[in-house]
């Protein structure tokens, strides 16, 4: 290993982090490496965009890198490039890469985060958009079909699912909707270009459209003109992880292992602020009180925002759900509570926040006397065996690669 003299005097090691194309995620993955690196004496962390793949290769042959972390395009491209004594960590499930480490996102727990929105609230007639291009996109669709088989539920799809044709066989299927179907995008850039096609075939028909995708991209949303309901990457967490792991390739444990991070949130806005419920006031209160959880607003303010008096929204819950408002948002948060403490490692203290609770005692005060334990005895009694990846079911999120 080759260390730099800075102007100081002082060696050190630089860690080049390539870019990802979706520059959201890319700038998010680099601030993670960043955070680990101020904790390492002499680490230098050096962006390197797609664009300058020129720069990256120049750096490599002359040793001036030691460590890469970032968007690999395949195995054989990382073969063409790079020599095997080089460390390096994908951080972009771009394809199955298995010759060198990865930290990625839980791809596959992506799809299935926008399916449990979807049918939390109450819809049955969903879709979903994916591309071939990217593994990612591959496991998140994966995810979220997994999600609907398991409750016997019909997905539907375009026909021609192949990236260089999409917007034909969006428009041909789009147009054939008669009802209101969710669907879901593997990500935020194939939400916008869909949304313009459901824009393109009419306002009519584009109403009968609720949209989810996957990125958290203001640039998308912006875009679109869409107020985009998303799945938050965890870039942050992803690029502060796969350089603890260049830490560890470059202290001389050379084993290639895989981690996927959990994700942990979806962000609701009004693509998909809208319950399943023939009776409208029912619809736009649900849809309102699930996009604000967090924010705990009253059954007064979600009548007042729905349009009705507060008698009103009682008498239709009650009509819909056989109890009132309060009620029904209470389990929807004792759900979505669940949910984080099973499917994420979030603190108990952030998951009561993301629920509506004031303080941690409250939160588990309600859990207990609604589920029967409190939080942290549910997380663990809950949390699948699946969720262990190596062979020796010891390491939470980390899957051990056999060498090729």
């Amino acid at each position: 290993m080759r260390n730099i003299r800075y102007a100081n005097g002082m060696e050190g090691i630089t860690i080049g982090v390539l870019l990802d194309t979706d520059l959201d995620y890319g700038i998010g993955v680099l601030e993670g490496v960043r955070d680990f690196a101020r904790t390492q004496p002499g680490w230098r962390v050096l962006p390197l965009p797609q664009t300058q793949e020129g720069f990256l290769s120049r750096l490599v042959r002359s040793g001036d890198v030691q460590g890469l972390a970032g968007a690999f395009m395949s195995d054989r491209w990382i073969e063409s490039r790079f020599p095997p004594s080089l460390p390096l960590v994908d951080t972009a499930n771009l394809s199955q890469v298995t010759r060198v480490c990865a930290v990625t996102p839980d791809d596959a727990a992506i799809g299935r985060l926008a399916a449990a929105h979807f049918y939390e609230l109450g819809w049955r007639r969903v879709g979903v958009v994916s591309e071939r291009a990217t593994y990612a996109s591959q496991l998140r669709r994966e995810g979220f079909l997994a999600f609907m088989r398991e409750r016997n539920m019909d997905v539907f799809e375009p026909e021609g699912g192949d990236s260089f044709r999409h917007e034909t066989a969006w428009e041909s299927w789009v147009s054939g909707l008669r009802s209101e179907t969710a669907v879901f995008c593997t990500s935020d850039h194939l939400a916008r270009r869909f949304w313009t096609v459901c824009k393109g075939c009419g306002a009519s028909v584009a109403e009968r459209i609720l949209l989810a995708g996957v990125g958290d991209s203001l640039a998308e949303r912006v875009m679109a003109g869409l107020d985009l309901t998303s799945v938050a990457l965890p870039a942050r967490r992803v690029g502060s992880r796969a350089a603890a792991c260049l830490a560890r390739l470059l202290s001389g444990d050379g084993e290639v292992v895989s981690e996927r991070v959990p994700v942990e949130e979806i962000v609701v806005r009004s693509s998909t602020a809208r319950y399943a419920s023939s009776d409208p006031v029912v619809a736009r209160a649900m849809g309102l009180a699930l996009q604000t959880l967090a924010q705990n607003p009253g059954v007064e303010e979600i009548a007042q925002r729905a349009g009705v008096s507060r008698r009103t929204l009682e008498l239709r819950f009650c009509r819909a759900f056989g109890h009132g408002p309060a009620c029904e948002i209470r389990a929807r948060k004792l759900e979505l509570a669940q949910r984080l403490l099973v499917e994420t490692d979030l603190g108990v203290a952030e998951v009561a926040r993301r629920c509506g609770c004031g303080s941690v005692q409250a939160f588990t005060t309600l859990f207990r006397r609604a589920v029967g334990h409190p939080p942290a005895e549910h997380r663990r009694a809950k949390t699948p065996n699946s969720q262990v990846w190596n062979t020796n079911n010891q390491s939470h999120g980390v899957r051990r690669i056999p060498p090729i």
